[in-house]
């Protein structure tokens, strides 16, 4: 619609230019021409440039100078970095070694159940979880690193003169530094389902690689049987101190039971009760004896001659000495220092301490002489099933990786960089 109202305006004006004079003529084209480019100015494009450019007026220095910083900027983040990675790479990086090795732990303990000490052998499948995620974790801690400054020097593995400067081990390093360092040139992954560890241990040389990682191994095995190894020690303190505890027990009863003997006259109350049964049958045979001589006797003499005076008085003592003997059984004494019913109570009850207590004191010995082999022997293995590899060529660095994604990184910062001059180019037109 406005195409065609510019178009019917276009010949009305051309209708009445023509019927203008030349110099008013001249005036209206001139008009129309000034008013077309205000037309275009105004909805073309309102940015500076553009204006300048409508104009012929476009800021050529400044275009100058934004072009001369976005090549600095891809040269500086681009161009340069990646022509320095090329020739690290290629050229100077020191060529790293890899040995690998795969191996399992496993243990040497038997299960113990809640007897304390079971004479069936099970593998611990939780302990065995645990002592390989205590070996993995020794591995990356820095007690490795000082076990293993304690057999070889790291700084000359890491830090001699013939590594690239990248790539070497500071000499001024701290322990810190040294831990980084080693988690960068060490890696160990375990497979959940098997329970198999693979490491990879980096060096220099072949044989330097090789060497850390079977020491690697071996210093891992000795982390992990001196914890347990403590334990077992404190296992073996405990066991002792029963063994000590129920030595003392079983003393302190049979002193008991002894004072017991000595106090009542009674080593042993069934062949105290056999001698008294035996000593008391004895009198009542002289008992009836003599009443069978009194009633014999009777017949013959007076009830008041002096033979059956006699015969009563000895039946009289006699039956005073069954009667004390009854009494030292099972009745009254007349001493009141008790019968043969209260000392077999109470050396029943004494008997009984002192077998429960040698009881216990046998069960600690056995735990103590179980808790002694256990302890002597090696309890945590690492089992290599493919032994330290010698590498034969480099396995690091990664050249066709490493500048891949050394390109990709250098292509995102000039991207950013050129990003943000251009968006301030905008914004100052």
């Amino acid at each position: 619609m406005d195409a065609v109202s510019e178009e019917t305006v276009t010949q009305e004006t051309k209708s009445l230019q023509a019927e203008l004079p030349p110099a008013l003529a001249r005036s209206q084209r001139l008009a129309s021409a000034l008013s077309s480019y205000a037309r275009a100015l105004t909805f073309e494009n309102r940015s500076r440039r553009n204006l300048y450019r409508l104009a012929g007026l476009a800021p050529r220095t400044r275009d100058k100078v934004f072009s001369i910083i976005l090549m600095i900027i891809i040269g500086a983040t681009l161009v340069l970095p990646m022509s320095a990675s090329v020739l690290y790479y290629a050229f100077i990086a020191s060529p790293g070694y890899a040995s690998e090795v795969r191996f399992i732990v496993r243990s040497s303990v038997p299960y113990l159940s809640r007897d304390r000490y079971s004479s069936d052998s099970v593998e611990p499948k939780a302990k065995i979880i645990q002592d390989t995620a205590i070996l993995l974790n020794y591995l990356s801690s820095p007690a490795i690193i000082q076990d293993l400054e304690k057999h070889v020097d790291l700084r000359h593995i890491y830090g001699r003169d013939d590594i690239d400067r990248l790539s070497r081990l500071k000499t001024d390093a701290t322990q810190d530094d040294t831990l980084k360092y080693w988690k960068k040139h060490y890696s160990a992954s375990v497979n959940t389902k098997s329970g198999i560890i693979e490491m990879e241990v980096t060096a220099y040389t072949p044989k330097e690689a090789h060497d850390l990682a079977n020491l690697v191994l071996k210093l891992g095995e000795q982390q992990v049987n001196q914890l347990s190894a403590g334990m077992w020690n404190d296992l073996l303190v405990s066991t002792q101190r029963d063994v000590d505890n129920a030595t003392k027990e079983v003393s302190d009863l049979r002193g008991k039971l002894r004072d017991t003997q000595n106090k009542t006259g009674v080593f042993d109350v069934d062949m105290s009760a056999t001698s008294i049964i035996t000593v008391l049958t004895n009198i009542e045979s002289s008992i009836a004896d003599l009443k069978s001589r009194r009633m014999a006797l009777a017949q013959s003499v007076s009830a008041s001659a002096p033979q059956v005076s006699e015969i009563d008085r000895r039946i009289a003592g006699l039956e005073e000495q069954a009667k004390d003997l009854r009494a030292k059984t099972a009745g009254t004494a007349a001493d009141s220092e008790g019968n043969l019913a209260d000392y077999s109570s109470m050396f029943n009850k004494l008997n009984l301490d002192v077998k429960m207590a040698e009881s216990r004191l046998k069960a600690a010995i056995s735990d103590l002489e179980k808790v002694k082999l256990v302890s002597s022997l090696q309890l945590v293995y690492v089992d290599t099933f493919t032994d330290a590899t010698v590498p034969d060529t480099d396995k690091y660095p990664r050249v066709t990786l490493n500048l891949f994604l050394s390109l990709l990184a250098f292509t995102a910062l000039c991207g950013a960089a050129c990003g943000t001059v251009l968006f301030i180019r905008k914004k100052l037109d």
